[in-house]
């Protein structure tokens, strides 16, 4: 009876390689070429530098930041610069929706001065909440814990806990909104407000890693600087919007 041998190919993914050693308890893995010769072996201590390098490479791109693949008082200033400033344009752009939001709703700014210091509390909440969902999902996706097949599952599981943590944020936001500027209607506003964007928020963090495996992307590209950004866009438009419905009508 032959048993078939666990080896990898020469251009096989050290990622791959990594996760087939820790899924099998091995000491080492052989590698092979294309005609199945054996050509070397994989030891535990080349994974250990392997995982350590997926890792550097993972919270580069977790905050938005490209690897320079070197020391970092090795590399040259001109190269962070160039590795940083990719995605901060994109960031820049992506936050001028959010000025555009707010400008689209300036009457209700103008009649009700009082929304506007809730706007950081809001959007600051909305961007943490989608980036734990984010840092969860992502994570999940890396070791192959969660695939698209539960991509379902996982949205309902998020968007329940996002209604939990919105409803026990939410209270609490009206009890202090309501502390200080003495407007009931303002204070439940903005507690509605996070209670649907934390809903929203942990829907986003969790789907748009999801999205970018389906296009073949790096689930880590949906960094928490990014999804942060977009939750600021739908945080202020669901803030504005209601406002608008409940405070304008009463005015």
């Amino acid at each position: 009876m032959t048993r078939e041998v666990i080896s990898v190919h020469t251009d096989t993914d050290q990622e791959e390689v990594a996760k087939i050693i820790q899924r099998y308890d091995f000491l080492a893995l052989p590698m092979v070429d294309s005609e199945q010769r054996l050509v070397g072996i994989i030891t535990v201590d080349d994974v250990i530098d392997i995982i350590e390098a997926e890792t550097t490479e993972d919270i580069y791109t977790s905050g938005g930041i490209q690897s320079t693949g070197d020391n970092y008082f090795q590399a040259k200033l001109w190269s962070i610069v160039r590795k940083r400033v990719v995605w901060l344009f994109v960031l820049l752009l992506t936050n001028t929706l959010t000025g555009s939001v707010i400008r689209s709703q300036e009457a209700v700014l103008a009649q009700v001065v009082a929304l506007t210091a809730f706007i950081p509390l809001l959007i600051d909440t909305g961007g943490n909440i989608g980036a734990q969902s984010s840092t969860v999902v992502i994570r999940g996706l890396n070791t192959a814990e969660l695939s698209r097949q539960k991509l379902l599952k996982v949205l309902w599981r998020e968007a329940i806990a996002g209604l939990l943590l919105g409803v026990v944020l939410g209270l609490t936001v009206v009890v202090w909104a309501y502390f200080l500027q003495g407007n009931w209607l303002v204070a439940v506003t903005v507690g509605l407000t996070l209670t649907i964007i934390s809903v929203l928020a942990s829907i986003a963090g969790a789907g748009l890693p999801f999205l970018f495996k389906k296009l073949n992307l790096d689930p880590a590209l949906m960094s928490a600087p990014f999804i942060t950004t977009v939750v600021d866009v739908i945080g202020v438009w669901v803030y504005l919007t209601i406002a608008s419905q409940l405070l304008l009508s009463e005015l």
